[in-house]
């Protein structure tokens, strides 16, 4: 249980910085007693293992890290902000209680929580075959699906990410995603778990500022599209704190986007890849995009990774096919859904929803999501093969190849474009000439791309809202 590793560095490392926000640096001694606290002012609450699952929906960033540990230590299986399945949820929101029933954590029950005695609680001792976490899948292509993570599931998860992308590293851990996303969690679990600090609540315009005052830099987690936005608002003489490690995943890291980082922040720029149902798929280092683009890496210890056909039969290097992975990292399936995890868990292997190959070497290189593939015509193609050539193009600061149904019925290739003022549009598609065999798209451009948490990119918005766009054109 996570909030366990914060009461071993309370004892080992009392004065330590557990949490950092904007607000407050807590060390461990502190963080440790305060969640002593919270937990038997949440007990009081009749919040329980009894309660079933707890949706936790909090603004202020401590008190959201503070609950959520908390809850650990109760021994009650938690969840994202947004599982409206849950059977409680808590919130320090005001106004109408959002749906499930909620239980409001008013200022004055924080005030009373954190002037109360901190008398430590007994340290829960769980099946480690139990719901521990409940997380959401990311729907982008469907609603999105409850995933109950075990306490195995998450200690094996733990265990690679430490193992990959946490090696070596203490400092400031900051997961620009959040906690409610897998990455998030992750972030959490894993600076806790070393004694580092999880700093929260940082807003992104804020974070370079950050990224060259925090000492002795650390681990800074975020998705591309994050990434982008980021170094196209670093400050004139930006110079970082050395040590900084960042790690970038949620889709396709653009090798001129991974240059770029490289430096301008740090050489150490990883690659990870994963799913809400099975952790960690494979972790890669960045420089390896240059030869190999869509390369995320070799498979950690603890779980097998392969790619098969339509059948379920291995396929050999080279060849494309659906990514699958069996472990202890890998969850059982989805929460109330047998036909949604008959359809993904099959005989023990998670099949992603990603289309990829293997080189020689066993390093796993993605081409994109099956259920993103375009069919132009009996030609499949990749939102890929049109978003990494755009994002080459000087001024374009974001985009996402999708496909429309034309008016005799067949689908067409379509480029949602962001880019800098008075761009010259003419400029991109002289850009794209300059690459053969690329199927001429028409383009929408927008001042922003709908993606999720983990930033995958919702085609589904972008296909309504040209569809919805050519339908209001007049004849």
């Amino acid at each position: 249980m996570f909030d366990a590793h914060v009461r071993d560095h309370a004892h080992w490392s009392p004065r330590a910085p557990a949490v950092v926000t904007p607000a407050r640096t807590v060390s461990y001694a502190e963080f440790d007693a305060d969640i002593d606290r919270c937990g038997a002012a949440l007990a009081e609450l009749g919040v329980t293992p009894a309660s079933g699952v707890v949706s936790v929906l909090v603004d202020d960033p401590y008190l959201l890290l503070l609950v959520l540990a908390a809850l650990a230590r109760l021994g009650v299986v938690s969840s994202p902000h947004n599982d409206d399945a849950a059977d409680l949820r808590l919130t320090d929101a005001g106004g109408a209680a959002p749906a499930p029933p909620a239980t409001f954590l008013t200022r004055e029950w924080q005030a009373a929580m954190f002037a109360r005695a901190a008398v430590p609680l007994p340290a829960p001792d769980p099946d480690p075959d139990a719901v521990g976490r409940v997380m959401l899948s990311s729907g982008t292509t469907r609603t999105p699906r409850r995933v109950g993570l075990t306490w195995r599931n998450l200690e094996a998860r733990n265990a690679a990410n430490l193992h990959a992308y946490g090696a070596g590293r203490t400092g400031a851990w900051l997961p620009l995603v959040g906690v409610d996303a897998m990455m998030g969690l992750s972030l959490l679990m894993g600076a806790w778990t070393l004694g580092a600090s999880l700093t929260g609540g940082i807003p992104a315009r804020d974070l370079p500022r950050w990224l060259e005052t925090l000492p002795d830099g650390g681990v800074l987690a975020l998705t591309p599209a994050q990434l982008r936005a980021l170094l196209a608002g670093l400050p004139e003489g930006f110079q970082p704190q050395p040590g900084w490690r960042i790690c970038c995943g949620g889709s396709l890291l653009p090798p001129a986007l991974a240059r770029e980082a490289r430096v301008r922040i740090t050489p150490d720029l990883r690659i990870l890849y994963g799913a809400t149902e099975s952790g960690f798929v494979a972790h890669g280092i960045a420089a390896d995009l240059d030869r190999h683009p869509g390369m995320v890496g070799f498979t950690p210890a603890g779980a097998v990774c392969d790619v098969v056909d339509d059948d379920d039969a291995p396929l050999p290097a080279g060849e494309s096919g659906h990514v699958r992975i069996r472990g202890e990292r890998v969850a059982r399936g989805y929460l109330g859904d047998p036909a949604a995890t008959a359809e993904r868990f099959r005989g023990g292997w998670f099949r992603t929803g990603d289309v990829g190959r293997k080189l020689a070497d066993g390093r796993l290189v993605l081409e994109g999501r099956a259920d993103d593939r375009m069919n132009l015509g009996g030609r499949k193609v990749m939102p890929a093969v049109l978003e990494e050539p755009a994002l080459e193009c000087p001024g374009v600061l974001d985009a996402a190849g999708f496909a429309v149904p034309g008016p005799e019925g067949l689908d067409r290739a379509w480029l949602a474009v962001v880019t800098v003022p008075d761009f010259d549009r003419d400029g991109l598609l002289a850009h794209l000439a300059g690459y053969p065999g690329l199927p001429p798209p028409s383009f929408a451009w927008t001042e922003e791309i709908p993606r999720n948490a983990m930033g995958k990119v919702d085609r589904g918005k972008l296909r309504e809202a040209v569809l919805g766009a050519l339908a209001a054109r007049p004849g």
